[in-house]
């Protein structure tokens, strides 16, 4: 289910990508910047990057992908994708995979803020002090309930 699957998806949703990329650029590009990246929750935690761009191919021109672990407050993690557009309409046009199946799981795709691209949506912190932090966020929560 694994590569057969995401080809399978990558064809199957070409054409309401298509729809939308077309309302979407009757509305301007918007530059490349602000808007051109979506998240791409709930993948399979086998999916590459190569995968991933396939997948969003048709939505339009792609200039990263990139697939990491996420550590969430609590020790959860979760696996997601951030595949950055060239124009604002080519990541309009992604989020209509949004419910989708991709490898078996249906993903959620949403327009990224910049703030969650780089760090992590639930604050990732590396280091000694990122674990001192966390820790007194989860003190300071204790006290609070």
């Amino acid at each position: 289910a694994g590569t057969a699957g995401t080809a399978g998806t990558a064809a199957a949703v070409h054409a309401a990508v298509a729809a939308s990329a077309g309302a979407a650029s009757r509305e301007g590009n918007g530059g490349a910047e602000g808007g051109s990246v979506v998240s791409v929750a709930n993948l399979p935690w086998s999916a590459t990057d190569e995968q991933v761009r396939a997948a969003f191919a048709g939505c339009g021109e792609i200039t990263e992908v990139e697939c990491r672990t996420e550590h969430l407050r609590g020790g959860k993690r979760r696996y997601v994708g951030y595949v950055q557009f060239g124009s604002s309409a080519a990541a309009a046009a992604a989020t209509a995979l949004n419910g989708t199946d991709f490898g078996g799981r249906l993903i959620k795709v949403v327009a990224a803020s910049g703030s969650a691209r780089r760090k992590g949506k639930g604050g990732q912190r590396r280091g000694a002090a990122g674990a001192a932090a966390e820790g007194a966020e989860a003190a300071a929560a204790a006290e609070a309930a």
